[in-house]
């Protein structure tokens, strides 16, 4: 059951990266903040698929 929690978690932060980066977002974010939100996305994005993978 762990690994179902693990996926749920992923899936909610990429989704409100996703939010931050989409059209109705309320701020645009500077290149830097877009460029780390990536990257944190990513690593979220490779935890889903382990998580979904075990």
């Amino acid at each position: 059951m762990a690994n179902i929690d693990e996926a749920k978690e992923a899936a909610q932060a990429i989704a409100q990266g996703l939010k931050k980066m989409g059209p109705e977002r309320k701020v645009a974010l500077s290149t830097h903040k877009t460029k780390e939100l990536i990257a944190a996305l990513e690593k979220k994005a490779a935890q889903l698929v382990a998580a979904l993978e075990s």
